[in-house]
């Protein structure tokens, strides 16, 4: 079974330390998000990328938060109202479905939860049904040698895995650079 976050720790993916390090603004900025993009933001959790996502997309825009985790779900529902992000929708999802229809999106994002997931060829089959013509994906993971805290280094997807699983899923132009010292970030389109 993949390395999975405890469900009562859900929450501290947005503490102000995590914030630093990875913030989300100019990270989604530099992922290739813009205003009016429709973003897929699956394994969103605590909303961490999700809501600042929704300021970036603006109001023509719109991001789906995905999560299988009921505790991740009612958070987001809770920031969602806190905040009246009326572009962000909360749904929770399965292994087995997004529950989107085909096309709903431009851009997906997998922001470390790639991992986490059994069938990792099943998911971006899914995801390839859910993104528009032309939709991108990104998947952020953790580089297979860094020394930081997060899933084993066995369990770790390393960059020509990702790029090798992206291109059999059938997306195209894989390629991955270095987000900083312990994450990557592989991108493709359609």
């Amino acid at each position: 079974m993949a390395h999975r976050i405890d469900p009562r720790h859900i929450a501290h993916l947005d503490s102000p330390l995590r914030r630093l390090i990875l913030p989300p603004k100019p990270l989604l900025t530099r992922l290739g998000l813009r205003e009016g993009d429709s973003l897929l933001d699956i394994g969103a959790g605590s909303g961490a990328f999700s809501f600042p996502a929704a300021e970036l997309v603006g109001p023509g825009g719109k991001v789906y938060a995905l999560d299988i985790e009921p505790v991740a779900i009612a958070l987001l529902e809770e920031r969602r109202a806190a905040l009246g992000a009326a572009n962000v929708e909360v749904l929770q999802s399965t292994e087995e479905s997004l529950g989107l229809p085909d096309g709903s999106a431009s851009i997906a994002l997998l922001f470390m939860v790639f991992h986490e997931v059994e069938d990792k060829k099943g998911l971006l089959l899914m995801i390839m049904r859910a993104l528009r013509p032309g939709g991108r994906i990104v998947i952020a993971e953790f580089r297979k040698k860094a020394f930081v805290p997060g899933p084993p280094p066995s369990e770790r997807l390393g960059e020509n895995e990702a790029r090798e699983l992206l291109a059999e899923a059938g997306f195209v132009g894989a390629r991955t650079e270095r987000l900083n010292f312990a994450l990557y970030a592989a991108f493709a389109h359609i």
